[in-house]
């Protein structure tokens, strides 16, 4: 894990060109407006994270038979991870969640101003699809380069996380009862599409990189088929990954979550706790990390009698190792 961090962070700091580059070498005041747009840039990328989702295409890929580290997995990686920072940024915002810190730092605003912090949002998100677009430079063929395009942009867009999030905010200070279903189309939106979306990102590049050729005889029908049941499996991750997070915030201090704790339930926020109770959240977290466990062996299941190839259980035992470990987070 520490390796795969410290790849990964490169991939992620590399992603930026340097804005001072770009401009002439004697305007002094736009030079230091480039170094300020340079820093802030950086800046939520350099306060760490748990980058799970990262990991999880990496995991998915090593499964499939190809290294963590190859620069078209990393790459893959780090895209997914510039599209969850950007969310956390905008998230922070007042006019979102209005939070003053994120991974034990101040938020991105609270550093470069509102206005700025919106526009390092935007550009996290525009260089991720930039990433993913140069990913033929690194082995991969233009063919998944745009496959992951799209998976990302579905899985973020208004389809995915977006749609999430205005439910979301639609939700909060309600004074209506909210169904689980309610709950459920919200965090599997919010938070399950870009879990799903790391598990079928996984799969594709690393089932396309693969050196030995192992799945190069699996047809788009049947490849579309694997991606389906990897974005459900990694959706029921995400939303006990969601419901274990609502768990935290009233169970956990701010010093251990690295934000502030009990920010839901002074916001009134649409939360498992607040809909079914503290325990019977961590039941239902549990009952979901099982079935994502089960949802990963039947993929794995499925990719060996598709692809007519041997795959050992123990090239998926990482995955099931990582997605046990989430709700783990609970004790």
């Amino acid at each position: 894990m520490a390796d795969f961090k410290t790849s990964l962070e490169k991939t992620l700091l590399t992603a930026f060109a340097d804005v001072t580059a770009y401009l002439p070498e004697n305007d002094t005041t736009s030079l230091a407006i480039a170094e300020q747009i340079n820093k802030a840039m950086i800046y939520p990328l350099e306060s760490g994270g748990k980058r799970v989702r990262p990991w999880i295409v990496c995991l998915m890929a090593e499964a499939c038979g190809t290294s963590a580290r190859h620069p078209a997995v990393l790459s893959t990686a780090a895209a997914l991870e510039l599209v969850h920072t950007y969310s956390l940024v905008h998230d922070d915002l007042p006019c979102m969640d209005n939070d003053d810190f994120r991974r034990g730092k101040p938020t991105t605003h609270k550093v470069f101003g509102e206005a700025n912090a919106l526009l390092v949002g935007d550009a996290l998100l525009t260089q991720a699809f930039a990433v993913l677009a140069q990913l033929a430079d690194h082995g991969a063929d233009a063919r998944t380069a745009l496959r992951c395009v799209e998976i990302l942009s579905r899985n973020a867009g208004q389809r995915g996380m977006i749609a999430g999030q205005w439910l979301d905010l639609s939700q909060t200070n309600t004074t209506t009862n909210i169904s689980w279903d309610m709950l459920k189309t919200i965090h599997n939106l919010k938070t399950g599409a870009l879990l799903g979306c790391a598990f079928s990102l996984g799969l594709l590049v690393g089932c396309s990189l693969e050196p030995l050729g192992k799945f190069k005889t699996l047809t788009q029908k049947q490849l579309d088929e694997l991606l389906m049941h990897a974005e459900s499996a990694g959706q029921t991750a995400g939303l006990a990954f969601q419901i274990v997070d609502d768990v935290l915030d009233v169970t956990q201090n701010s010093i251990l979550l690295g934000k502030t704790a009990g920010k839901d339930e002074q916001q009134n926020k649409l939360t498992a706790v607040k809909v079914l109770g503290l325990e019977n959240a961590t039941k239902r977290a549990e009952e979901l990390t099982k079935q994502a466990l089960n949802d990963i062996e039947f993929l794995h299941t499925k990719l060996a009698n598709l692809s007519g190839v041997s795959v050992s259980s123990g090239s998926f035992q990482p995955i099931y190792d990582f997605v046990s470990g989430l709700f783990m987070r609970t004790s």
